[in-house]
């Protein structure tokens, strides 16, 4: 099993990967494990600056979320989140594509947060005795789940795998 160490607080950040969406570089970037979110989110000044999306597309392709059916935040808030389609994203070595994730205008509210739509594709143990200097704290370890994913396209393309669901 791969680990990652958890920080003072019992988090846990996980590096993952984004395909750009020329689908060729992946920028890496550390998402919290929540497994209190639905979904996971991406900050949208991340996916213009760093993936390449462009306003337009964004613009042209997202979908907002009724009011009834946003989440409610940590701090008892309801924001404005769209849905837009997902970056092939690399965990591990192992990459997946997820349906779609969530964005917003507001860069305030949001944050990289992995949520059970990926979560659940993995196996989670967490170990609060395995101290070393480099996880002082424990450690998170995750293992794939290789039968949640089917093969989409050859890897390299946009979209590597798609997850049923």
């Amino acid at each position: 099993m791969k680990s990652v160490p958890l920080l003072r607080t019992g988090v846990a950040n996980i590096s993952v990967g984004m395909a750009a969406f020329d689908g060729i570089s992946m920028p890496q970037r550390k998402f919290l494990v929540d497994t209190g979110a639905t979904r996971t989110t991406i900050p949208k000044d991340f996916l213009v600056s760093m993936l390449g999306y462009t306003e337009e597309y964004i613009q042209d392709n997202k979908t907002l979320i009724p009011d009834d059916g946003k989440p409610l935040m940590a701090d008892g808030k309801r924001v404005d989140l769209y849905r837009l389609r997902a970056p092939r994203i690399n965990i591990g070595g192992h990459e997946l594509q997820p349906d779609y994730i969530l964005t917003s205008d507001s860069i305030m509210t949001l944050n990289f947060l992995l949520g059970l739509d990926v979560l659940r594709y993995f196996k989670f143990t967490f170990d609060f005795d395995a101290i070393d200097d480099d996880a002082p704290h424990g450690r998170m370890l995750y293992e794939f789940r290789e039968s949640c994913i089917k093969p989409f396209t050859k890897l390299g393309d946009h979209f590597a795998f798609n997850i049923s669901d």
